[in-house]
C-alpha cells in the first residue's frame, strides 16, 4: 500500500491530516514532527513512502530545508506543501527548490487528497516505450486536441515520459515537468476555451457541483464546444520547448500573478499559473493573452549525499 509522510510539529495538525489523508483508502500514514525527523524515517521507508506532505514552520529543520535535503537524497519522493498565511515568501521558495505542488490550509479539507493523487499519477505515468523513447534525439509534436480534458492528461503523461527518458528530466523534475504542463493547460482549456473565472476555477478544482454543472453546460454549447487547444512541443537532451493556445478571449495580463509573487498563491484558482511559472525555466504570454510558451532546459543531476 502506497505510504504518505505527512511531516507537522504540531500535534493537532498531524491528526487532522492524518484524518483528510485516510479518506483515501488508497494510503497508508507515516508521520514525523520536524524535517530531521522525516529523514530518519525515510532512511527505513524510502521504498515504500511515495509522496511527503509537509508544513513549511518547523523548528530544528523547516520544510524548506527538508524540500531541499530531499533533491540530494530521495529525488524520486515528490514534496507537497502546506501553506499557512504568512509563508507564502517561504512556499515559493521551496517551489523553486524542488516541492512539487501546494495546498493551502484553507483548503486541506477539500483539496489535499486530489492533490496527493494528482502527484501520484505524475509519478506513475505509464513506461511503455522507455526503450525505445531513451534511443530518441529530437522530437517535435503539433497536436488539436478537441473538446475532452481527458486528452490534456493523456498529452502530460507522454511528454512527461519523453521528457524523462531522453535523460531532460530527471526524478523529481520530471513531476515538476508534469505539473507545469498540466497547470498550463488547465488554464488553457478551462480559462480561455471555457471562460471561467478564477473564483469559479477554485470551485471547480474542489468539485462543487455548480461549477461542475457549469463546465458539463459550456462543453456541450456554443461556442465553448467547437473550441480546441493548439499545442507545440519540440523536445531534444537539452531543451524542451511548450506552446499552448487556446480559442477563447485572452486572459487578462493583469490577472497573471508575477512569478514569485506570494500574494498569489492564496488563490487557489492560480495554481496553475503558480506552478508552470515556478517550475519551467522560461514562461512568457502573448499579448492577447492566449499563447503560453515554456521552456524547460535540462539541469546537471543533484549529487545525492
Amino acid at each position: 500500500m502506497p505510504t504518505v509522510l505527512i511531516v507537522d510539529d504540531t500535534p493537532v495538525d498531524l491528526v487532522l491530516l492524518e484524518g483528510i489523508l485516510k479518506k483515501d483508502p488508497q494510503n497508508k500514514i507515516a508521520k514525523a514532527t520536524h524535517g530531521m525527523s522525516a529523514l530518519e524515517l525515510l532512511q527505513d521507508l524510502s521504498d515504500e513512502v511515495d509522496v511527503v506532505v509537509t508544513d513549511l514552520n518547523m523548528p530544528e529543520m523547516n520544510g524548506l530545508e527538508l524540500v531541499n535535503r530531499m533533491q540530494s537524497i530521495y529525488p524520486q519522493i515528490p514534496v507537497v506543501l502546506t501553506t499557512a498565511h504568512g509563508s507564502e515568501d517561504l512556499a515559493v521558495e521551496a517551489l523553486q527548490q524542488g516541492a512539487a505542488c501546494y495546498v493551502p490550509k484553507t483548503h486541506l479539507a477539500d483539496r489535499l487528497v486530489a492533490t496527493v493523487q494528482q502527484v501520484r499519477a505524475m509519478c506513475a505515468a505509464e513506461r511503455n516505450y522507455e526503450r525505445l523513447t531513451q534511443a530518441m534525439t529530437k522530437a517535435d509534436f503539433e497536436f488539436r486536441l478537441t473538446n475532452d480534458p481527458v486528452l490534456c492528461e493523456r498529452l502530460v503523461e507522454m511528454m512527461q515520459q519523453i521528457a524523462g527518458s531522453m535523460g531532460l528530466c530527471e526524478a523529481s523534475n520530471q513531476v515538476r515537468l508534469g505539473m507545469a504542463l498540466e497547470g498550463a493547460l488547465f488554464s488553457a482549456y478551462y480559462r480561455g476555451n471555457l471562460e471561467l473565472d478564477l473564483d469559479q476555477l477554485e470551485a471547480l478544482q474542489l468539485d462543487q457541483p455548480e461549477a461542475i454543472a457549469l463546465v458539463q453546460e459550456r462543453r456541450s454549447s456554443e461556442p465553448y464546444a467547437s473550441r480546441v487547444l493548439h499545442v507545440q512541443a519540440s523536445l531534444s537532451r537539452e531543451e524542451g520547448s511548450f506552446v499552448i493556445r487556446h480559442e477563447g478571449p485572452g486572459i487578462d495580463a493583469a490577472s497573471i500573478p508575477e512569478p514569485n509573487d506570494p500574494r498569489a498563491l492564496d488563490k487557489l484558482g492560480n495554481r496553475g499559473l503558480v506552478l508552470m511559472q515556478a517550475f519551467m525555466d522560461e514562461v512568457t504570454f502573448d499579448e492577447d493573452g492566449a499563447t503560453i510558451t515554456m521552456t524547460k532546459r535540462r539541469q546537471p543531476a543533484v549529487a545525492r549525499v
